[in-house]
């Protein structure tokens, strides 16, 4: 289907799995703020480059791209027969929801590639920065391979999106706007109309079961006084979807605009480096919570993205 890109993530973040939980021993630090500084390394972490770790991420990145070709592309479009080179922007395809998609895709390869490149000893700004520009080489490596594709082509803002959201973990480190909102999905299967006329079945194309959320943390906007009375942990969040029209005849599918209530899983304060590694990741999921859709019907769900 479109494009298998994120087939490739997900198989580049499980051979990475077990790499980026990994830590250099520090001493758990007192002076943490969660709230104002939760990225950020903690004083003292001496990791140091290390040659052999740097051989064994590069090695990994490899074998998971080798893997991936075998294991996704060369059961596709692959086997038959291939075009000249061309571009192709698909603006018509999924509303422009599956830029979200690429973007998501790129926040995911952005963080494992960083906590990798930071396992390897790499300092903590380089690492973000080349995690970015790994997400970036990673689509381009993908879009030049659709150019040749029959059905496809090299899509300019398909790797765009994907670069910007492996740009996204350094953002959230460094520029302030990003401490008081997180960008998350969340998906479950309410329709099959997708299903119903897929060849392939994979998840990350059912985009009208998948919604984008930008995750608003109140507690951080707040004055200071008035966070008192406020639950630190309790985020409002804005998302966006699509109906299941675009996968059918509808001659009109459209958007669907969301507001919920949300968790900002930082706010639980985790100190080891291994917790707040996990939280990192967790925190770009959309946990079922009341949700209002707000557009084009007005509809109250009581743990969306699970419709009843």
């Amino acid at each position: 289907m479109k494009k298998f890109r994120s087939l490739l993530i997900a198989l580049v973040a499980l051979l990475f799995a077990s790499v980026s939980l990994q830590a250099a021993p520090y001493d758990p630090p007192t002076w943490r703020d969660s709230t104002w500084d939760y990225r950020s390394e903690d004083p003292g972490d001496t990791t140091e480059l290390s040659i052999a770790k740097g051989v064994g991420v590069a090695s990994t990145v490899l074998i998971a791209y080798g893997a991936a070709y075998w294991l996704v592309f060369h059961k596709g479009w692959w086997d038959e027969q291939g075009n000249d080179f061309h571009f192709e922007n698909d603006f018509d395809y999924a509303l422009n929801l599956d830029k979200l998609g690429h973007f998501a895709s790129g926040v995911m390869m952005g963080e494992t590639f960083y906590e990798a490149y930071r396992w390897a000893g790499i300092s903590e700004f380089n690492s973000y920065l080349f995690a970015g520009l790994s997400a970036f080489a990673t689509h381009v490596a993908i879009d030049v391979k659709d150019g040749f594709a029959p059905k496809w082509g090299f899509s300019v803002f398909d790797v765009l999106s994907g670069t910007l959201g492996g740009f996204l973990p350094m953002a959230e480190r460094y520029v302030p706007v990003f401490k008081y909102v997180d960008l998350k999905w969340s998906y479950w299967i309410n329709t099959k109309a997708y299903y119903r006329q897929s060849d392939t079945g994979v998840f990350t194309d059912d985009y009208c079961n998948q919604t984008f959320w930008a995750s608003f943390k109140v507690y951080r906007l707040l004055p200071k006084a008035a966070r008192a009375y406020y639950p630190s942990w309790l985020a409002l969040a804005a998302g966006l979807s699509i109906d299941e029209g675009v996968f059918t005849d509808d001659p009109h599918p459209h958007r669907e605009v969301y507001i919920a209530l949300d968790y900002d899983l930082e706010a639980f304060r985790p100190q080891s480096r291994m917790a707040r590694t996990i939280v990192k990741y967790l925190n770009y999921f959309k946990l079922p919570a009341p949700t209002v859709q707000v557009y084009p019907e007005f509809h109250w769900y009581l743990l969306y993205p699970i419709k009843f």
